[in-house]
């Protein structure tokens, strides 16, 4: 399922938002479309409705569009925002706190379907990849999306996938759990961790900051070709 949450404190804006999405998503199966006029509405439900893409008006009384993402944000760091907005300075202000797209109000009808259709190819593609892990008897589906990063202890012979919620492990090496993966964000930056870049939500000297609040330290030998990686799928994910 595709969790779709749209936020506007003007009831008619709402339902024409609802009426865009509705329509722009009318082929593909398993979306969900959830509007709200209160900020807080919206916050009470994000943690039994997990929240992948939000649309958010931003000039809100209770709560602006910023405040209102930054906490979905935090709920789902991997939630794609997109901003609606009558006036340009604020589309300038979203663009500030990397919001994936803004979108003035006047080029809804125009801008919107393409978006969306975009941002839901990327979703249903990310779930498509996936592998089996843990021992024979007890294997588990897991999406590659969903692994935040792997570790392996000093001398230990299983490696452990961290997910968000939970975790699984194998015996194997850190080498070969990668090379089974066989997916290009998944990266060895340091002697007993590999990371899913697509869950690094910044990056800052040596380290790196997960999706998860964890904190991974890349080896000296590795950094530069970590953050090589990174600009290029960072710079690629703009648009």
């Amino acid at each position: 399922m595709i969790n779709i949450s749209i936020i506007d404190n003007d009831s008619a804006a709402l339902r024409l938002l609802q009426r865009y999405v509705r329509e722009s998503t009318a082929g593909r199966e398993g979306v969900s479309v959830v509007g709200y006029r209160r900020p807080e509405m919206l916050l009470e439900e994000i943690e039994k409705r997990k929240c992948h893409i939000l649309i958010s008006d931003i000039d809100m009384p209770e709560m602006s569009g910023l405040e209102v993402a930054k906490r979905v944000k935090e709920a789902n760091p991997r939630v794609f925002i997109i901003f609606v907005t009558a006036y340009m300075q604020y589309a300038i202000e979203s663009y500030r706190m990397d919001a994936f797209q803004y979108v003035l109000k006047s080029e809804l009808e125009e801008r919107l379907p393409k978006i969306l259709c975009r941002l839901t190819d990327m979703i249903e593609r990310d779930r498509k990849n996936y592998c089996f892990i843990g021992a024979e008897s007890q294997k588990k589906k897991v999406l590659f999306d969903d692994i935040i990063w792997i570790k392996k202890e000093k001398n230990a012979k299983y490696v452990t996938y961290v997910m968000e919620h939970e975790s699984c492990s194998e015996r194997t090496s850190l080498e070969n759990a990668v090379e089974r993966l066989a997916n290009p964000d998944f990266m060895i930056v340091e002697r007993g961790c590999a990371v899913n870049l697509r869950h690094v939500m910044r990056l800052k000297d040596n380290a790196l900051y997960l999706s998860n609040q964890d904190t991974v330290i890349i080896s000296k030998a590795r950094i530069v070709k970590v953050k090589e990686k990174l600009h290029r799928l960072w710079s690629e994910e703009e648009w």
